[in-house]
């Protein structure tokens, strides 16, 4: 992945995805975790991760959207933000909240 995490071949395997979508992940990831971005930023990428990955329904999205129409800004539930960590951790051993490798400067 682009920010360092090595995805095991078996669990390549076993989700099925094309390697675009991995490369795309691995994006995805580094973005998150080197671009300091602001809450809304971070929780756009988690959304785009959860997109590709599939993780959110039909209605999950409408709700995001209906959110984002009455407040004016984008922005996931704590129980989205967690939902996205977790199958990173669970599916891929991305874990977002582990500091940086050390060759990320």
């Amino acid at each position: 992945m682009a920010a360092g995490e090595p995805i095991p071949e078996e669990k390549k395997r076993r989700l099925g995805f094309e390697q675009d979508d991995f490369q795309k992940l691995g994006k995805q990831v580094a973005q998150y975790r080197y671009g300091n971005g602001d809450q809304q930023r971070r929780d756009d990428i988690l959304c785009s991760i959860a997109t590709t990955a599939g993780l959110f329904s039909m209605a999950d999205m409408e709700d995001i959207t209906d959110r984002q129409r009455f407040t004016g800004r984008f922005f996931l539930t704590e129980g989205e933000r967690q939902q996205v960590i977790n199958w990173l951790m669970d599916e891929l051993g991305v874990n977002l909240n582990a500091p940086p490798p050390e060759w990320a400067g």
